[in-house]
Order: C-alpha cells, then structure tokens, then sequence
C-alpha cells in the first residue's frame, strides 16, 4: 500500500490503499478541496469484492468509503463545494 504526504494532507494516517490512489491525485488537483484526511484501513479477508466509492455528504464536504479488492477505507476531502468534488471524482476511473 502506498504512503501519500500531499499538500493538502491533513491528519497522521499515510497509507493509502491502492483503489483510493487516482481518486486521491484528483482531489488534489481541485481547487475546491482544502484538505484531504485519510482514515483507517479495514481488511476484508477472505471477500475479494470489485472496486467502488460511495460518497456521503458532511458538514464539512464529503466522506468517501473507498473499496479495493481486499480492503476498505473511509477518506473525509474537506470542501466547500461538496456536489463539484463528487462530479469531478465520480468521472475518474479506479
């Protein structure tokens, strides 16, 4: 899993898990976003699932549960413009 220290991380979790990786590098890249914290890595042995996001609106931008084949992770991205974020991230291929 790769580690990520961008320039709008915020937070002490690094490790990225490898569906989360193109999401995160547009994020990024948006204007809109003014920090992106990445939250813990849940294993799911034995269930290789397919690859997915699902967004949830917060008071504070958007919380994206990140699936990969063997894992989950929960990413808040902190935005005042949370329906622009979530167009630009649903486009992006995982």
């Amino acid at each position: 899993m790769p580690k990520w220290q961008g320039k709008k991380s915020g937070g002490t979790h690094t490790t990225l898990i490898e569906a989360a990786v193109p999401l995160i590098k547009e994020a990024e890249k948006l204007s809109e976003v003014t920090k992106i914290a990445l939250g813990f890595i849940k294993s799911t042995p034995g269930q290789r699932g397919t690859k997915r996001v699902k967004f949830q609106r917060t008071a504070s931008g958007l919380l994206m549960t990140v699936r990969g084949n063997t894992s989950v992770q929960a990413i808040r991205i902190y935005t005042a413009s949370p329906d622009i974020v979530q167009q630009s991230l649903e486009k992006v291929r995982m």
